[in-house]
């Protein structure tokens, strides 16, 4: 049988064992809310890295647009450079040329004064449009260039060409409507339209020589031929010059 001296350590034992699993388990659960804390703080430390290092690729990404930007400002700020240059070039040579047109246009206009008198609100009326056409802000230098290159083509093609039109015959302050017949440039005839009479423009002495009744059918017969109403022949008609000799 055991003593009571043996029981009282039993139990003493038994209690201080007890107490011991307490710690044991109190220590165990520290231990183990300790490392949730632990992991806890290893996930945020995880997070803050990946944040970290996602930030520093943004922060290199906004870097390389950056320098991209940068770059392409300064292309275009070149480019811009250049437009202004060019610019300044076209328009100094707007200064230089428009003069240049203008003179164009009057040495035209004088020409067409001298010239044989056909067509002469035509000729007038393509000059009073490059006229406006100098002063027009809207038309560039070289359309305005091209127009007036035009217009002297057209003064030239009259040198080369063989026509008859109608229009109005403006004599000592009356003026009626008869038909014109154009060689180039030599000669300038009119007919009336009934035929009955034609005249022959005198350049020189810038007045009209009436025809003889001879005259007068050759020129009836050069209009047709103008007109395509007959074939092409041999016509008799006086000219400027061979009258000036005479």
């Amino acid at each position: 049988m055991l003593s009571l001296s043996a029981v009282a350590q039993t139990g003493l034992l038994a209690s201080e064992l007890t107490s011991s699993e307490r710690q044991a388990s109190a220590n165990h659960k520290q231990a183990q809310r300790s490392q949730q804390r632990i992991d806890k703080m290893d996930d945020v430390t995880r997070e803050m890295r990946a944040e970290y290092l996602g930030t520093e690729r943004m922060s290199d990404v906004t870097e390389a647009y950056n320098r991209q930007i940068r770059l392409l400002v300064e292309s275009q700020e070149r480019e811009l450079a250049d437009l202004n240059a060019q610019l300044q070039s076209i328009e100094e040579t707007d200064q230089a040329v428009l003069p240049m047109l203008s003179r164009m246009v009057e040495t035209l206009r004088k020409f067409v004064v001298a010239d044989l008198p056909f067509l002469t609100e035509e000729r007038q009326k393509r000059l009073d449009k490059l006229n406006d056409l100098l002063l027009r802000a809207d038309v560039s230098v070289a359309e305005k260039y091209r127009q007036i290159l035009e217009a002297y083509m057209v003064e030239v093609r009259y040198g080369r060409t063989f026509e008859a039109y109608s229009g109005r015959l403006h004599q000592e302050g009356n003026s009626r409507q008869v038909n014109f017949l154009r060689l180039g440039r030599t000669a300038l005839y009119y007919q009336t339209l009934g035929g009955q009479e034609s005249g022959l423009w005198l350049q020189a002495q810038k007045r009209w020589q009436i025809l003889t009744e001879k005259q007068n059918l050759a020129l009836r017969k050069a209009m047709q031929i103008a007109q395509q109403q007959q074939i092409p022949s041999l016509i008799d008609l006086p000219l400027p010059a061979l009258e000036s000799r005479s």
